[in-house]
């Protein structure tokens, strides 16, 4: 292929992505807490990610969300989910439930996303 035959994609990953980001909060802020909102925000946040890792690359996939960075998120929407569930009396619960399970998702996908596009190669090489 030529070098510029991907320019569309590319340029329509860079239109797109900040939309779904944008549908990914939207949807966290405007629905009513309590319904899972939060699981399925964080899936559409991932969603974006693998749009990004899929036209640009794992590298760049993992320079918009390090691991490291995941991993500390990751923990940090446990430990809200787990306090909003803990006490479930408290002031806001349900909206830092919802927010810790916003949080975990995203980060979980996009750990997932930097294990499988990272492993990609070696599958790849492993096949008979």
């Amino acid at each position: 292929m030529k070098g510029g035959a991907h320019t569309v994609l590319a340029a329509a990953a860079r239109f797109y992505t900040p939309l779904i980001v944008l549908f990914a909060l939207t949807l966290l802020i405007a629905r009513p807490a309590g319904g899972g909102v939060g699981l399925l925000s964080g899936f559409a946040f991932v969603l974006a990610l693998m749009a990004h890792a899929l036209v640009f690359g794992a590298g760049a996939a993992r320079a918009a969300a390090p691991p490291l960075l995941m991993r500390l998120l990751a923990a940090l929407g446990l430990a809200a989910a787990a306090l909003a569930s803990a006490a479930p009396r408290m002031l806001f619960a349900r909206e830092l439930a919802e927010a810790g399970l916003f949080v975990l998702s995203a980060a979980g996908g996009a750990l997932v996303i930097a294990v499988l596009f990272g492993r990609a190669p070696t599958m790849r090489d492993q096949a008979p």
